[in-house]
């Protein structure tokens, strides 16, 4: 696989890659494409990004909507602009930075996060955010962990706040706040957790 890197300050128009790594600032104009992806310095791209396969230990600000297999963030993530509703979408999301889409959708089959997450709405088949509790990763939840809408098969939350949380299996953690919380199937919800109004036909279980 011919492998592209980028180590200075880049201005591109796009393109298509077999395996393209950033370690320095790439700005890019138009749609970019890779089997893999590698950003450990600084991306922002104004159109569509598509991959394979995308790794963010650095800052990726992606302006159009982005599609990848699997996507592991360390780093900084974000996908869309104030003014549009972006959509992040991928098979597996693992994140432990940060990922923003600010009023845009993130739709993956698993969501598995430590980190913090900002977006208009989740939508997956198993969602699994647990933010960290350190007081600089508070004062991140501050800026950083607020979802308007999750729903999934499955939810585990951990630090999050949101408007609307609907699912079958659901775990809210410490420290979440929920506006409206739907449930049909099995529901814990640790003491610390506020929540303002519970719907659906479920079963509630303590908290350990």
């Amino acid at each position: 696989m011919q492998r592209t890197d980028f180590d200075g300050i880049l201005n591109i128009a796009g393109g298509t890659f077999e395996h393209l790594t950033i370690d320095g600032v790439c700005n890019c104009s138009g749609d970019v494409s890779a089997q893999i992806l590698d950003v450990a310095g600084i991306l922002n791209c104004d159109k569509n990004l598509e991959a394979g396969s995308f790794d963010c230990d650095g800052v990726a600000n992606i302006k159009g909507n982005m599609r990848s297999e699997v996507i592991d963030v360390d780093g900084y993530l974000n996908v869309g602009k104030k003014a549009a509703q972006s959509k992040l979408e991928a098979s597996t999301i693992r994140c432990r930075g940060i990922i923003t889409c600010l009023g845009g959708e993130i739709n993956a089959d698993l969501i598995d996060a430590e980190g913090y997450i900002n977006a208009g709405e989740i939508v997956g088949e198993k969602v699994v955010i647990k933010s960290q509790s350190s007081i600089l990763m508070k004062w991140l939840a501050s800026k950083f962990s607020k979802v308007d809408t999750i729903e999934a098969t499955t939810i585990e939350l951990s630090g999050v706040s949101a408007q609307i949380v609907n699912g079958n299996d659901i775990k809210i953690g410490e420290n979440c706040s929920i506006e409206k919380l739907d449930c049909s199937g099995r529901l814990t919800i640790h003491p610390t957790a506020t929540i303002r109004k519970i719907t659906g036909a479920h079963v509630r279980h303590s908290a350990p």
